[in-house]
Order: structure tokens, then C-alpha cells, then sequence
């Protein structure tokens, strides 16, 4: 196979994927394949994994910010201003 078709079509490939990932995360999505995609236990189980990995991060940097005050200003002066 042409290594330049294989490598067109990983290109496409991610275009299609991302486009999907970001309806889905913005929430403009058609309503039957959000519904669909919803429904899937195995996504829904993925969603909640990442919703605790969201967590246990946040909480690492919240503890981070209380025990380095250098990072803490780092942080705020980055935009990130949970603490």
C-alpha cells in the first residue's frame, strides 16, 4: 500500500475523531447519536474514570499550592486560581 494513502488517511482518521470528541465535550452534537453514545455502558464507565482522574489531580495540585507557595503564585499567574 502507498505509504502516502496510508498516511492521508491517519489524517483523516484524526480530523473525524476529534470532530467527534468535540461535539461531544461542547455538547453540539447531533441528538440520536448523543443519546446513542450515552447509552453505551462502556463509554459511560470511561467518563466516570476520567471524572476521578480529574479529581484526584485536582486534589494533588490543591496540595501542591497549600505546601509550595512558588507554585501556588505559578499557578495563579497561569490562570489556575482553585485554591
Amino acid at each position: 500500500m502507498n505509504k502516502k494513502f496510508v498516511k492521508e488517511n491517519k489524517k483523516i482518521v484524526r480530523e473525524f475523531l476529534g470532530a467527534i470528541l468535540t461535539g461531544i465535550i461542547t455538547g453540539k452534537m447531533n441528538r440520536s447519536l448523543r443519546k446513542k453514545i450515552e447509552n453505551d455502558p462502556a463509554i459511560q464507565q470511561h467518563k466516570v474514570n476520567i471524572q476521578k482522574i480529574e479529581k484526584r489531580m485536582e486534589d494533588k495540585v490543591k496540595a501542591k499550592m497549600k505546601a509550595d507557595k512558588e507554585f501556588a503564585q505559578r499557578m495563579k499567574k497561569a490562570g489556575y486560581a482553585k485554591a
